[in-house]
């Protein structure tokens, strides 16, 4: 086979691959067939031989001598079965019956695959000319490569993982960015007022070599101007004050907030239904078990959002601003534990119990200046 003969099969591949990618930025209807087959059956499978057909690929490349017919060969497996492998793995898996993170993650990284590969198959020669010039093309040859290999072993341990083992890997990630802004509050001290925890100075009026600026001192001076020595000089002592209660009391709720998540882990996401390659079909979690997941996992990465920005809020010394959105999470989370009460079965556990006494406590905490 001749460079000019490859051109053809070439020419089918960038089409596919800019079809597939187009998909991937579509909403798709999903699938009503109940003979469906499992889709992260499929998306391992395809992968895995996508792995192996460009590790093959990466070798002809990199060696001599150039052969069209063996890279023939491997575009032929690519279009003819991979490709359509991976574009049924992605309509397959929709967020009614996959749940909303597993949909989002395989359309995340099979994005990412295709343009992995579209940046790979741009070094396989148009003519004689660009055969000599892949010696030069060999260290981006190997970082293609590498960036395929990469996605593909993530889309095989997702595969591998299931539903479950994802929404853990998720609710584990939620919960460190939870722990982190919790323990920064912590050592946040509301006396140290040039002193930024994000790194910053949070007081845009002082001077770079930590003196007090000049108008500052006119200003205070002349506010305290003729006050008894014993009478407080000025309303930031008062504030300080404040904002120590504001961080107590904003602390005790964020704590109780980062108490959902091992609990939920625990009891409700890893005793959800499992479902991974190696399932039959039959097994797919019921639609309303999906919903309440879908919801469960939303809750728990919007309270590690939230969390973020009422300690931004504290940080800034916007006492009423952290009341109102301490005030939102407390009833999103109730919500959100309510919701989970009963187990996948519907039937009351130990966490049905334990979810009521943690509804009570967040009720009772408070958050602002009043006591």
């Amino acid at each position: 086979m001749s460079i000019g003969q490859l051109q053809a099969p070439l020419k089918t591949l960038n089409g596919l691959l800019e079809h597939f990618q187009t998909s991937l930025s579509t909403t798709s209807d999903p699938s009503s067939s109940t003979e469906a087959p499992n889709a992260l059956s499929v998306l391992h499978d395809s992968t895995s031989l996508l792995r192996a057909q460009i590790t093959k690929l990466s070798l002809l490349l990199l060696n001599q001598p150039f052969t069209p017919s063996a890279i023939a060969s491997v575009i032929s497996s690519i279009n003819g079965e991979i490709l359509p492998g991976l574009m049924a793995a992605n309509e397959l898996c929709q967020p009614q019956s996959y749940s909303h993170i597993l949909h989002k993650e395989v359309r995340t990284q099979l994005g990412d695959l295709v343009e992995g590969l579209i940046g790979l198959i741009c070094h396989i020669p148009k003519d004689e000319k660009w055969i000599r010039s892949l010696h030069a093309q060999r260290e981006e040859i190997l970082q293609g490569t590498g960036h395929v290999w990469q996605t593909c072993d993530r889309l095989i341990k997702v595969a591998g993982m299931g539903i479950v083992g994802l929404a853990v890997e998720k609710a584990e990630a939620y919960h460190a960015l939870v722990k982190d802004a919790v323990e920064e509050l912590e050592e946040w001290d509301p006396d140290q007022e040039d002193i930024n925890p994000f790194g910053g100075s949070s007081d845009s009026g002082s001077n770079s070599d930590g003196k007090e600026p000049i108008l500052a001192v006119v200003n205070g001076g002349m506010a305290n101007k003729g006050k008894p020595e014993n009478e407080p000089l000025a309303m930031d002592s008062l504030q300080i004050t404040d904002m120590h209660a504001v961080k107590g009391s904003t602390l005790k709720t964020l704590k109780l907030i980062r108490m959902i998540y091992p609990a939920v882990l625990k009891r409700r996401i890893s005793k959800f239904p499992p479902f991974t390659r190696t399932s039959s079909i039959s097994s797919l979690p019921l639609p309303a078990q999906i919903e309440i997941l879908n919801q469960l996992m939303q809750d728990l990465r919007q309270f590690s959002e939230e969390t973020d920005e009422i300690a931004a809020a504290i940080y800034g010394r916007d006492s009423a601003d952290v009341e109102r959105k301490i005030k939102v999470l407390k009833l999103l989370a109730a919500r959100s534990i309510g919701g989970v009460k009963s187990d996948w079965a519907n039937k009351e556990d130990e966490f049905s119990v334990w979810s009521m006494k943690w509804i009570e406590r967040i009720n009772e905490s408070t958050v602002g200046l009043k006591t």
